[in-house]
């Protein structure tokens, strides 16, 4: 009996070693299958125990979701980081302890890191106590927060530092999943051009109004003298009013007539009515609608073009005559000296067209050069009782309507020896005739 129950343990024993062995060996073959990723590879489960294989089976299900998920979400993220990447408004997404989870492009090249963004803390990074306060404020009441503020950053192209004007929202933010995990976002948006344009058009309207008010103001009080009664308005001095009256409201005219068309010009890429004509045309019609004013100053004005039959481009005439009628005149209106001399040239270089206009009346002053294109702008400021003054709009226009046309003009002047308008245009008419010898005109 005791023998039986001997053998009976011993094969018990020898049978359970067995089963042992063999299921560590399955396991073992299951371990590295799972680590050789021959799970997914190879569907057939060929070589496992049949005890083990629901579990594989089960595992490589799961293994298999779990990729299809991963690349899901990895896709996902990689276009939505390529999405944020082409926002100009600079991004952060920070974690409950301010580190840095995610940021796009913008956000980079705002603020310039040498080593990794992710896992550093967001004051790290933007140095600046005004936009972390307002991310303190947005997670302190739970809420959407604005600002303004100006920031001094390290332009990459000029290698200088230059001041901006930012717009910076933050409101907390909870994170997709059951771990309650929260955080915030950040966004920092360059509203310079906004605030400049801004505050252009309040000068404009500011300097518009003043401009206004003092022709009104001198009519208005002309014809309050001259509303009382028994006044005899053929009298030399209320001719004298009516005279001066007369002026001035030509001058309104003028400046309403300029502020419209600055207006236009706003939008002239869309308002240009383009069409084939000469400029050298259009200055000689000018300089003929001028010829009053030519020859009381006794000036003289040259039109000289280099071998060319004819200077034509495509664009809108009407602004090419405001062009050349604003810089002949204000020559001859800033020079009230007698003998003056203007000399227009002509010439082609590398596919553009260049027009100088220089005249060798009093100059413009070196401190003065970097301001004459802006609008209600005058290098002369004191003018007598009798000068009506120019609108100070006329430059402006200039500058505006060449841009429209692609190209740009720049000023340079030697007071008492010369002052030299250049413009530089695309020449998008190429001549179509033998080029002839160079042509020179007096007026």
């Amino acid at each position: 009996m005791e023998t039986t129950i001997i053998v009976l343990l011993a094969t018990l024993t020898i049978w359970l070693g067995w089963k042992f062995r063999r299921l560590r060996s399955s396991v073992s073959k299951l371990t590295r299958y799972v680590q050789s990723e021959q799970i997914v590879k190879d569907p057939s489960l060929v070589g496992l125990d049949a005890s083990l294989k629901k579990l594989a089976l089960s595992i490589r299900d799961t293994v298999t979701e779990a990729t299809r998920s991963a690349g899901s979400a990895g896709r996902q993220r990689e276009f939505l980081e390529a999405l944020l990447n082409e926002i100009d408004d600079a991004i952060f997404i920070l974690d409950q302890g301010g580190e840095i989870r995610f940021l796009n492009e913008a956000a980079r090249q705002l603020f310039p890191w040498g080593s990794g963004y992710h896992e550093t803390p967001f004051l790290s990074i933007c140095r600046d106590h005004r936009i972390h306060d307002t991310l303190t404020l947005a997670e302190e009441i739970q809420s959407k927060v604005s600002d303004r503020i100006d920031l001094r950053v390290h332009d990459s192209d000029t290698k200088q530092i230059r001041e901006i004007n930012l717009l910076v929202e933050a409101e907390p933010l909870q994170f997709p999943g059951n771990d309650g995990d929260s955080g915030a976002w950040i966004l920092l948006r360059n509203i310079t051009a906004e605030m400049e344009t801004e505050q252009i058009r309040r000068n404009f309207l500011a300097n518009a109004s003043h401009e206004l008010r003092t022709p009104l103001s001198i009519i208005t009080g002309y014809l309050e003298a001259m509303d009382e009664a028994n006044v005899d308005l053929n009298q030399p001095l209320y001719r004298r009013a009516i005279h001066t009256m007369n002026k001035h409201g030509d001058r309104i005219t003028r400046l309403v007539d300029d502020m419209l068309t600055i207006s236009k010009l706003e939008n002239a890429q869309e308002l240009l009515k383009r069409k084939p004509f000469d400029l050298r045309e259009a200055l000689t019609e000018i300089v003929d609608q001028l010829g009053p004013l030519i020859e009381e100053n006794h000036a003289r004005v040259k039109v000289k073009s280099s071998a060319r039959d004819h200077w034509i481009i495509t664009g809108d005439r009407f602004y090419w005559d405001q062009i050349f009628f604003n810089l002949i005149e204000n020559a001859l209106k800033q020079n009230p000296d007698t003998g003056l001399n203007i000399k227009v040239t002509f010439q082609e270089e590398n596919g553009r067209i260049l027009i100088r206009i220089e005249d060798d009346g009093i100059g413009i002053p070196s401190k003065d050069l970097p301001l004459v294109f802006k609008r209600f702008y005058r290098v002369q400021k004191h003018h007598s009782q009798n000068e009506i003054k120019g609108t100070g709009l006329g430059l402006s226009i200039v500058k505006r309507a060449i841009e429209a046309h692609y190209g740009n003009i720049s000023v340079d002047s030697r007071p008492g020896v010369e002052t030299v308008f250049t413009i530089s245009i695309p020449d998008n008419t190429a001549p179509t005739q033998p080029a002839k010898s160079s042509e020179e005109s007096n007026h």
